[in-house]
């Protein structure tokens, strides 16, 4: 290891040493403290990490609106699915960064929450022979049309039949707003958490 110098007298002393062996002042080590610092300290976030991390919120969002057009909406099913899905894959690719993710874990959920969401409305739209995914929600909004529904309401009697027909209106709003939060709210708790451990 390099040797530190006495700022008091400059000759030279040994990193561990507390006290200057020639002229007995106190050591600073302010320099090898903030090297071993930064060299145990897991990688900040970077611009291609960033985009590396959005990309995979936006795939899973293509591949959802996709579904959602043809197959049909799973309420709560699919914001807890997506909730999980798009942390663990972000964790995944994230190995040397989880440390400063944990630092920007709202900001970052908020990223790919809204990532998800633009790429859920093209999904949406590549799936129909025409691209109009916001003309094909306000349809449902207005009650023009509406949008499957599986999963717990797909369970018989009197729940099937209320909601075989699908959904549409204020009810749609309300369930897919519930869907959201859910998602959300997986997304932020599923990010890596601060380890908060003092280093020595």
């Amino acid at each position: 290891m390099k040797s530190l110098k006495c700022i008091t007298c400059g000759k030279p002393a040994k990193p561990d040493d507390k006290f200057c062996q020639h002229c007995g002042a106190p050591l600073k080590k302010i320099a090898p403290n903030l090297k071993a610092k930064t060299a145990n300290e897991s990688k900040g976030i970077v611009f291609f990490d960033l985009a590396k991390w959005i990309l995979i919120s936006l795939i899973v969002g293509l591949v959802v609106g996709w579904i959602r057009y043809w197959i049909g909406y799973y309420i709560l099913i699919q914001g807890v699915l997506v909730g999980l899905l798009i942390p663990w894959l972000v964790k995944k690719t994230a190995q040397e960064q989880k440390e400063a993710l944990a630092n920007v874990r709202f900001k970052m959920a908020n990223v790919l929450f809204f990532s998800f969401m633009i790429a859920q409305a093209i999904g949406f739209g590549l799936a129909q022979p025409v691209f109009d995914p916001f003309n094909w929600l306000a349809r449902v909004w207005d009650g023009q049309t509406s949008e499957s529904v599986f999963g717990i309401f797909s369970t018989g009697g009197v729940v099937h039949e209320t909601f075989s027909g699908g959904l549409s209106g204020g009810f749609w709003v309300l369930l897919s707003f519930i869907d959201l939060f859910f998602m959300f709210f997986f997304i932020l708790v599923s990010m890596p958490l601060a380890t908060n451990k003092k280093r020595s």
